[in-house]
């Protein structure tokens, strides 16, 4: 639809909390002209955008509902390495409305807890997002998330201060030549966040011998030290992996982690 001579921009929202999402809709629409659509979460967005191509989205990182459900499902038993049930995040309506022939510019939108910055590596290294905002920025209106909106309609980076330090520094080693390096150490990891504390509960998981996980301990553990320098070495890396891998559980167990191939 036209409005003053312009063609609107069609934004897709994928938000989880509806006041928010409300308050956020009316105002890029009332306000700054976009045209709006709204949902949920990523599964729900899938319905809109195969049927529709729209010019940007605004994601969201982590949906409380489904981590609900999927964590009810994990205590139950009902996830395993070799299923197909695994974590829904916004990750995967990024690569989704990223992957050709969809071209849809994205603004990462999230809070800043620690267990994004995962989340937020990847979508920055593995997936080529350079524009992220902050749910928490600006005086509660949505000037700083159109800013993001104009950086990445027009190709070019914008990182909102609040999440400058979660994103990779010059020079810092990638998510993919440490924690994520080799289907190995990823099934090791899978395996830790589905709940395994021996080496013998990984090797069943994993399909690998206790040995190998026995001696990999200490290079994944120099691995995610180099990533986080706020973990420390130890004697005894187990516990150390056990720790991270319990607070990271959304990232380690989010489909397109669990379900990358390289």
């Amino acid at each position: 639809m036209p409005q003053n001579g312009k063609t609107l921009m069609r934004v897709l929202l994928i938000e989880d909390h509806d006041q928010l999402a409300g308050l956020i809709r009316r105002e890029l629409h009332e306000k700054y002209g976009y045209e709006m659509t709204w949902a949920r979460d990523p599964v729900g967005a899938r319905e809109t955008y195969q049927g529709m191509d729209y010019d940007l989205a605004i994601i969201d990182l982590l949906y409380e509902h489904l981590n609900q459900e999927f964590e009810d499902l994990r205590r139950k038993g009902m996830v395993t390495a070799t299923g197909s049930r695994f974590l829904v995040s916004g990750l995967l309506a990024v690569k989704e409305l990223t992957t050709p022939p969809r071209d849809t510019k994205i603004v990462i939108w999230t809070s800043g807890e620690a267990n994004r910055r995962l989340h937020l590596l990847y979508a920055y290294e593995e997936l080529g997002m350079r524009v992220f905002c902050s749910k928490s920025s600006g005086s509660g209106t949505a000037d700083t998330l159109v800013t993001a909106l104009q950086a990445a309609a027009e190709g070019r980076t914008f990182v909102d201060p609040v999440l400058n330090s979660y994103l990779p520094t010059a020079g810092s080693p990638a998510i993919s030549a440490t924690i994520l390096r080799g289907p190995l150490k990823r099934a090791v990891w899978l395996a830790l966040a589905l709940g395994a504390r021996t080496r013998s509960e990984i090797s069943d998981i994993t399909g690998y011998s206790k040995r190998t996980i026995g001696n990999l301990m200490s290079a994944m553990l120099d691995d995610l030290i180099k990533l986080d320098p706020g973990v420390s070495s130890s004697p005894a890396p187990m516990a150390q992996l056990l720790t991270y891998a319990g607070r990271n559980r959304e990232f380690f167990l989010d489909e397109v982690i669990c379900t990358r191939r390289s």
